[in-house]
């Protein structure tokens, strides 16, 4: 495949950073990926494994000629390790993120670049619970939706090149709104994980004569609490940084929980066994 990009700078060689790293150097799609990061840990496991050609841990040794900056942090370090490295952008380096909150990205980063550099908002949608380069996969965004978030400043030909380097990473690529992303994310992924920590979290506060109860957890509660041996402090931040969409939806979900609550007490079969049906109906719709 013809290069899209000289030099790639991946600041975060995380589970997303170092898989991005994999994929693109399997595709040919970069000549040299440099990683950037806090932790020289993973930055040297990346390097031994040749995920990345080379690392640095100070911002003012910001690789010259680099054409595409890849923000892979955490969603509240975005900005300000972007802004780290703006005295030594170069005119024409594209910048982009995986974050997965997007709105409140977008307005910073433009007001930070004030037109001089192109920003593309860009959520893959894949991962796991686990992180670090020793679980990074290649085929991680294969056949996973890639979601990018120009808004009416954005260059076209750099929404056009980010989008084909995911779509060469095997992702699907579409566009949507910033702010109808966060409120879509916060529905089918944020509120999911907050659940499951709630939950998991309920589990450690109860109390039955005495007994430890998660030494009963079984196949069920093990699947829908999965994601809560996720970073905690990675969702904290998305939480907060889409603190309004994540509480709307948690105002669904407890509603909801609250109607299910009602009917168990008053012993309503037939409502719950409609509600159970419909809920069974809509997983079987999602695949």
């Amino acid at each position: 495949m013809p290069l899209l990009f000289h030099k790639m700078v991946i600041a975060g060689v995380g589970l997303l950073g170092a898989s991005i790293a994999l994929a693109a150097r399997r595709c040919g799609i970069v000549a040299e990926i440099i990683g950037y990061g806090r932790g020289v840990e993973s930055l040297s496991l990346a390097s031994e494994r040749r995920m990345i050609d080379d690392y640095f841990i100070d911002a003012e040794r910001f690789p010259a000629g680099t054409d595409l900056l890849m923000v892979a942090t955490p969603v509240q370090a975005i900005v300000p390790t972007v802004r780290s490295f703006l005295p030594r952008l170069e005119p024409g380096c594209i910048v982009t993120d995986v974050g997965s909150v997007k709105l409140r990205i977008v307005r910073q980063m433009e007001k930070l670049f004030a037109g001089k550099h192109p920003f593309v908002g860009a959520h893959p949608i894949a991962g796991s619970e686990q992180w670090g380069p020793q679980h990074a996969n290649a085929d991680l965004f294969i056949d996973h939706r890639c979601i990018l978030t120009p808004s009416d400043n954005t260059d076209a030909q750099a929404v056009e090149k980010i989008s084909c380097f995911w779509r060469n990473l095997g992702a699907k690529v579409e566009s949507m709104e910033p702010k109808v992303h966060d409120r879509l994310l916060a529905m089918v992924s944020h509120l999911p994980h907050v659940a499951a920590y709630a939950l998991v979290n309920t589990l450690s506060k109860a109390e039955v004569d005495g007994i430890d109860l998660k030494r009963y957890c079984a196949g069920g509660f093990k699947d829908i609490t999965r994601i809560a041996s996720s970073r905690p402090e990675l969702w904290r931040d998305i939480c907060l940084a889409n603190r309004e969409a994540v509480a709307s939806s948690l105002a669904k979900y407890i509603h909801q929980l609250n109607q299910l609550k009602s009917w168990i007490t008053k012993g309503e079969a037939q409502r719950l066994e409609l509600e159970f049906a419909r809920a069974n109906e809509v997983r079987r719709q999602i695949g």
